[in-house]
């Protein structure tokens, strides 16, 4: 099967990549759970919790019905875009583990483990033996030498502070490619920018960690991001000034974009950092024998 890009397609890949897996509804899984319990190690429950859903209060009564019904090893796949989102204890108490898109580092209870979005740019076939990732055929690996743009950001109107801060660079003196607009970029076109921007912002959306990061390290550019990055515990050992540098405001924001403008050789440096670090550390396979290494041992 093929590598899902959805918001839960990296742990998905990983649990797939590590284990046999049948995949059924929840209906399925009451139905037959007493054979089930006889053939396999344990159930992940890929779960999104949300307070816009109007079944809310449903899916948690779903959720403690399953853990009844099953004595092998309980997991909740938790796809929340919120990293400090905690579930009910009520619920929790009943379960393992729950796997979280991306854990906040303040979270200490040791049943939260952390798992992130997949990059988009990534497509591949999951296979047991081995994890058939062509980095050759995927984005850039060197940086862009003579980049059209100093600044690049394309997204939704999420959040205020989007707005803000877009309109605050607007009146700067730079060659910008700015838009928080609610038709987006077609995809080519969105990635070419990527590249061909000197300074690429990763501000946050649906989540302090967004496709965005994956995609500006993938196609080797430099990466800009809100502070809150550095609170999140991720699969891939992301170091600020290393791989990426992040802001506390917009008058730090603009500090760093001044210096990283002038220091190319920094710049393009921190950019290919990220890159080899992605073709290093990217790997579903991985993170999937680290994850259920955890559970089952």
């Amino acid at each position: 099967r093929s590598a899902s890009k959805n918001t839960s397609g990296y742990i998905d890949s990983a649990i797939h990549t590590n284990s046999t897996t049948l995949e059924l509804p929840y209906s399925y899984c009451v139905i037959f759970s007493k054979i089930l319990n006889l053939l396999f190690d344990g159930i992940f429950v890929n779960w999104k919790f949300t307070n816009f859903r109007n079944d809310k209060n449903e899916l948690e009564i779903k959720l403690i019905n399953l853990s009844k019904k099953f004595k092998i090893k309980k997991v909740i796949v938790d796809g929340t875009d919120n990293s400090t989102h905690l579930i009910k204890d009520e619920i929790l108490n009943k379960f393992d583990y729950v796997i979280k898109r991306e854990k906040n580092k303040s979270i200490s209870n040791n049943k939260y483990l952390t798992t992130m979005l997949p990059c988009t740019l990534i497509d591949y076939k999951i296979l047991k033996n081995k994890e058939n990732i062509n980095w050759d055929k995927i984005g850039n690996s060197i940086p862009n030498d003579d980049p059209n743009y100093d600044i690049f950001f394309s997204g939704q109107q999420t959040s205020e502070f989007r707005i803000e801060l877009i309109k605050f660079l607007q009146n700067k003196n730079y060659n910008l490619f700015l838009r928080t607009e609610s038709s987006k970029l077609p995809y080519d076109q969105y990635l070419n920018t990527i590249y061909n921007s000197s300074i690429n912002l990763a501000l946050e959306g649906k989540g302090e960690f967004t496709f965005r990061h994956l995609e500006i390290l993938a196609n080797c550019s430099f990466m800009i991001c809100e502070s809150s990055i550095n609170q999140l515990d991720l699969p891939i050992p992301l170091k600020e000034g290393k791989h990426f540098v992040s802001f506390k405001n917009k008058e730090d924001l603009l500090e760093k974009i001044n210096f990283y403008l002038k220091n190319e050789k920094l710049r393009k440096e921190i950019s290919l950092n990220g890159r080899r670090l992605l073709e290093d550390e990217y790997s579903p396979k991985k993170h999937g024998q680290l994850i259920m290494k955890k559970i089952f041992s």
